[in-house]
Protein backbone atom coordinates (compact mmCIF):
# COMPACT_ATOMS: atom_id res chain seq x y z
CA UNK A 1 0.00 0.00 0.00
CA UNK A 2 1.35 3.01 -1.17
CA UNK A 3 -0.12 6.73 0.37
CA UNK A 4 -1.92 8.27 -2.00
CA UNK A 5 -0.52 11.28 -2.90
CA UNK A 6 -3.19 13.40 -4.72
CA UNK A 7 -6.28 14.75 -2.17
CA UNK A 8 -8.62 11.57 -2.77
CA UNK A 9 -9.41 10.07 0.60
CA UNK A 10 -10.20 7.04 -1.17
CA UNK A 11 -8.71 3.13 0.01
CA UNK A 12 -5.37 2.17 -0.41
CA UNK A 13 -2.91 -0.86 0.29
CA UNK A 14 0.18 -0.60 2.07
CA UNK A 15 2.63 -3.27 2.33
CA UNK A 16 3.91 -4.68 5.44
CA UNK A 17 6.85 -2.92 6.63
CA UNK A 18 9.11 -5.51 8.94
CA UNK A 19 11.42 -2.56 10.85
CA UNK A 20 7.99 -1.22 12.27
CA UNK A 21 7.45 -4.72 13.83
CA UNK A 22 11.01 -4.36 14.82
CA UNK A 23 9.78 -1.13 16.40
CA UNK A 24 6.81 -1.83 17.84
CA UNK A 25 8.54 -5.11 19.98
CA UNK A 26 11.14 -3.36 21.11
CA UNK A 27 10.70 -2.12 25.32
CA UNK A 28 14.20 -0.57 25.42
CA UNK A 29 13.31 2.78 23.91
CA UNK A 30 11.23 5.90 25.87
CA UNK A 31 7.98 6.20 25.06
CA UNK A 32 6.90 9.71 24.28
CA UNK A 33 3.44 11.04 25.62
CA UNK A 34 1.46 12.54 21.77
CA UNK A 35 2.64 15.61 21.02
CA UNK A 36 0.12 18.64 21.24
CA UNK A 37 -0.76 19.69 17.84
CA UNK A 38 0.75 23.52 17.04
CA UNK A 39 -2.16 25.99 17.12
CA UNK A 40 -2.48 25.85 13.34
CA UNK A 41 -3.06 22.25 12.88
CA UNK A 42 -6.24 20.72 13.67
CA UNK A 43 -5.96 19.13 17.38
CA UNK A 44 -8.94 16.53 16.70
CA UNK A 45 -8.82 15.62 13.06
CA UNK A 46 -8.42 12.27 11.86
CA UNK A 47 -5.17 11.40 10.26
CA UNK A 48 -5.80 8.23 8.42
CA UNK A 49 -8.44 4.79 8.84
CA UNK A 50 -7.55 1.39 8.97
CA UNK A 51 -10.36 -1.07 8.06
CA UNK A 52 -12.82 1.62 9.61
CA UNK A 53 -11.21 2.42 12.51
CA UNK A 54 -10.21 5.77 13.04
CA UNK A 55 -6.92 7.37 13.57
CA UNK A 56 -6.83 10.18 15.10
CA UNK A 57 -4.12 13.32 15.55
CA UNK A 58 -2.73 11.85 18.97
CA UNK A 59 -2.63 8.35 17.50
CA UNK A 60 -0.62 9.50 14.63
CA UNK A 61 2.06 11.72 16.92
CA UNK A 62 2.25 8.64 19.22
CA UNK A 63 3.28 6.57 16.16
CA UNK A 64 5.32 9.31 14.79
CA UNK A 65 7.73 9.43 18.26
CA UNK A 66 8.16 5.70 17.86
CA UNK A 67 9.61 6.14 14.33
CA UNK A 68 11.28 9.76 15.03
CA UNK A 69 15.01 9.00 15.96
CA UNK A 70 15.45 6.24 13.15
CA UNK A 71 13.54 8.45 10.42
CA UNK A 72 16.09 11.11 11.82
CA UNK A 73 19.34 9.06 11.81
CA UNK A 74 18.09 7.77 8.19
CA UNK A 75 17.78 11.40 6.82
CA UNK A 76 21.41 12.40 8.36
CA UNK A 77 22.98 9.40 6.55
CA UNK A 78 21.30 10.45 3.64
CA UNK A 79 22.30 14.20 3.88
CA UNK A 80 19.35 14.97 3.43
CA UNK A 81 18.28 18.87 5.08
CA UNK A 82 15.61 18.92 7.64
CA UNK A 83 13.60 21.63 8.31
CA UNK A 84 11.23 21.76 11.32
CA UNK A 85 9.40 24.66 9.67
CA UNK A 86 9.11 22.93 6.14
CA UNK A 87 5.61 21.28 4.95
CA UNK A 88 5.53 17.50 5.41
CA UNK A 89 5.14 16.90 1.74
CA UNK A 90 7.99 18.99 0.85
CA UNK A 91 10.31 17.38 2.93
CA UNK A 92 12.22 14.01 1.83
CA UNK A 93 12.38 13.39 5.79
CA UNK A 94 8.93 14.69 6.44
CA UNK A 95 7.27 12.32 3.74
CA UNK A 96 9.39 9.29 5.36
CA UNK A 97 8.23 10.22 8.27
CA UNK A 98 4.81 10.02 7.75
CA UNK A 99 5.21 6.96 6.01
CA UNK A 100 7.02 5.06 8.80
CA UNK A 101 4.58 6.37 11.72
CA UNK A 102 1.70 5.58 9.03
CA UNK A 103 3.10 1.66 8.95
CA UNK A 104 2.97 1.81 12.45
CA UNK A 105 -0.05 2.94 13.37
CA UNK A 106 -1.66 -0.22 10.78
CA UNK A 107 0.42 -2.51 12.70
CA UNK A 108 -1.11 -1.22 15.95
CA UNK A 109 -4.63 -1.18 14.88
CA UNK A 110 -4.69 -4.32 13.29
CA UNK A 111 -3.40 -5.90 16.68
CA UNK A 112 -5.97 -4.78 18.35
CA UNK A 113 -8.42 -5.24 16.36
CA UNK A 114 -7.06 -8.68 16.16
CA UNK A 115 -7.25 -8.88 20.10
CA UNK A 116 -10.94 -7.93 19.43
CA UNK A 117 -11.83 -10.28 17.36
CA UNK A 118 -10.20 -13.08 20.07
CA UNK A 119 -12.72 -11.15 22.91
CA UNK A 120 -9.38 -10.08 24.55
CA UNK A 121 -10.38 -6.65 24.50
CA UNK A 122 -13.43 -4.87 23.54
CA UNK A 123 -12.64 -2.20 21.77
CA UNK A 124 -9.48 -1.64 19.31
CA UNK A 125 -9.35 2.47 18.98
CA UNK A 126 -6.19 4.22 20.63
CA UNK A 127 -8.79 6.03 23.30
CA UNK A 128 -9.59 2.87 24.69
CA UNK A 129 -5.95 1.29 24.95
CA UNK A 130 -5.44 4.15 26.74
CA UNK A 131 -7.82 4.29 29.49
CA UNK A 132 -6.35 0.59 29.70
CA UNK A 133 -3.49 1.65 30.38
CA UNK A 134 -4.44 4.74 32.47
CA UNK A 135 -6.61 2.01 34.86
CA UNK A 136 -3.47 -0.55 34.77
CA UNK A 137 -1.16 2.28 36.18
CA UNK A 138 -3.35 3.39 38.82
CA UNK A 139 -4.15 -0.48 39.77
CA UNK A 140 -0.39 -1.19 39.95
CA UNK A 141 0.09 2.44 42.19
CA UNK A 142 -2.12 0.67 44.65
CA UNK A 143 -0.86 -2.53 44.86
CA UNK A 144 2.85 -0.97 45.04
CA UNK A 145 1.34 0.81 48.14
CA UNK A 146 -0.16 -2.05 49.57
CA UNK A 147 2.62 -3.64 49.72
CA UNK A 148 1.65 -6.18 47.15
CA UNK A 149 4.75 -8.15 44.83
CA UNK A 150 4.64 -6.39 40.83
CA UNK A 151 6.20 -8.16 38.38
CA UNK A 152 8.01 -5.21 36.40
CA UNK A 153 7.81 -1.83 36.81
CA UNK A 154 4.98 0.19 39.05
CA UNK A 155 4.27 2.60 36.39
CA UNK A 156 4.34 0.99 32.59
CA UNK A 157 5.13 3.40 29.30
CA UNK A 158 1.97 3.47 27.09
CA UNK A 159 4.30 1.77 25.04
CA UNK A 160 5.50 -0.99 27.43
CA UNK A 161 1.71 -1.33 28.32
CA UNK A 162 0.84 -1.54 24.84
CA UNK A 163 3.45 -4.63 24.15
CA UNK A 164 2.52 -6.76 26.92
CA UNK A 165 -1.16 -6.39 26.20
CA UNK A 166 -0.71 -7.90 22.69
CA UNK A 167 1.63 -10.11 23.87
CA UNK A 168 -0.98 -11.92 26.00
CA UNK A 169 -3.31 -11.64 23.12
CA UNK A 170 -0.85 -13.12 20.69
CA UNK A 171 0.28 -16.06 23.44
CA UNK A 172 -3.82 -16.87 23.77
CA UNK A 173 -4.20 -17.17 20.08
CA UNK A 174 -1.22 -19.03 20.34
CA UNK A 175 -1.69 -21.69 22.70
CA UNK A 176 -5.10 -22.44 21.50
CA UNK A 177 -3.44 -23.42 17.88
CA UNK A 178 -1.23 -25.22 19.88
CA UNK A 179 -3.35 -27.06 21.76
CA UNK A 180 -5.29 -27.76 18.64
CA UNK A 181 -1.93 -29.41 16.71
CA UNK A 182 -1.61 -31.05 19.72
CA UNK A 183 -4.67 -33.24 19.37
CA UNK A 184 -4.89 -33.28 15.92
CA UNK A 185 -1.68 -35.69 15.36
CA UNK A 186 -2.42 -35.78 11.60
CA UNK A 187 -2.41 -32.33 11.25
CA UNK A 188 0.52 -31.53 12.97
CA UNK A 189 2.80 -34.24 11.49
CA UNK A 190 1.65 -32.81 7.88
CA UNK A 191 2.83 -29.44 9.12
CA UNK A 192 6.05 -30.91 10.41
CA UNK A 193 6.72 -32.29 6.86
CA UNK A 194 6.14 -29.47 5.21
CA UNK A 195 8.44 -27.39 8.03
CA UNK A 196 10.98 -30.26 8.93
CA UNK A 197 13.00 -27.31 10.51
CA UNK A 198 10.39 -26.97 13.11
CA UNK A 199 11.20 -30.62 14.43
CA UNK A 200 14.79 -29.73 14.45
CA UNK A 201 16.58 -31.26 17.19
CA UNK A 202 13.00 -32.69 18.73
CA UNK A 203 12.38 -35.87 18.61
CA UNK A 204 8.79 -36.37 17.36
CA UNK A 205 8.03 -40.10 19.15
CA UNK A 206 8.28 -37.91 22.65
CA UNK A 207 5.15 -36.08 23.86
CA UNK A 208 6.93 -33.41 24.85
CA UNK A 209 8.89 -32.57 21.82
CA UNK A 210 5.34 -32.73 19.82
CA UNK A 211 4.21 -30.11 21.99
CA UNK A 212 7.37 -27.80 21.49
CA UNK A 213 7.04 -28.02 17.72
CA UNK A 214 3.15 -27.24 17.86
CA UNK A 215 3.92 -24.48 19.80
CA UNK A 216 6.39 -23.22 17.21
CA UNK A 217 4.35 -23.86 14.66
CA UNK A 218 1.49 -21.89 16.36
CA UNK A 219 3.75 -19.47 16.54
CA UNK A 220 4.78 -18.91 12.89
CA UNK A 221 0.91 -19.37 12.23
CA UNK A 222 0.58 -16.73 14.42
CA UNK A 223 3.26 -13.69 13.00
CA UNK A 224 1.57 -15.02 9.46
CA UNK A 225 -1.73 -14.24 10.35
CA UNK A 226 -0.81 -10.94 11.49
CA UNK A 227 1.67 -10.10 8.56
CA UNK A 228 -1.16 -11.21 5.97
CA UNK A 229 -3.68 -8.92 7.92
CA UNK A 230 -1.41 -6.21 7.70
CA UNK A 231 -0.55 -6.35 3.88
CA UNK A 232 -4.81 -6.58 3.36
CA UNK A 233 -5.59 -3.71 5.70
CA UNK A 234 -7.85 -1.14 3.72
CA UNK A 235 -5.85 2.32 4.53
CA UNK A 236 -7.19 5.41 3.94
CA UNK A 237 -4.61 8.52 4.38
CA UNK A 238 -6.61 11.76 5.01
CA UNK A 239 -4.96 14.11 2.81
CA UNK A 240 -6.87 17.03 3.83
CA UNK A 241 -5.52 16.41 7.74
CA UNK A 242 -2.28 16.03 6.38
CA UNK A 243 -1.83 18.97 3.97
CA UNK A 244 -0.31 22.10 5.07
CA UNK A 245 1.46 20.54 8.01
CA UNK A 246 4.86 20.98 9.00
CA UNK A 247 7.58 18.53 10.80
CA UNK A 248 7.20 20.50 13.42
CA UNK A 249 3.62 19.75 13.83
CA UNK A 250 4.15 16.12 13.68
CA UNK A 251 7.06 15.76 16.10
CA UNK A 252 5.69 18.55 18.73
CA UNK A 253 8.64 20.49 17.95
Amino acid sequence: MTRARDRKEAPVKRPYVAACIALFMALGFCACAPAPASPGAAKNGTAMEVNGTPVHADEFRYCVSQVQATVMDTASKKGWVVDDTDPVHDSRAGELLVDEAAARCVDGVVRRQGAVALTFIDDASFESLVERWKADKAARHASSQAGEVLYGPVEKTLEQYEFQEMADAASEQETADATALTDDPGALDALIRARPEVAEGLDMAVPEDRAIAAQILARRMFESTHERAVDDAEVTMKESWLSGLTISDLVGS
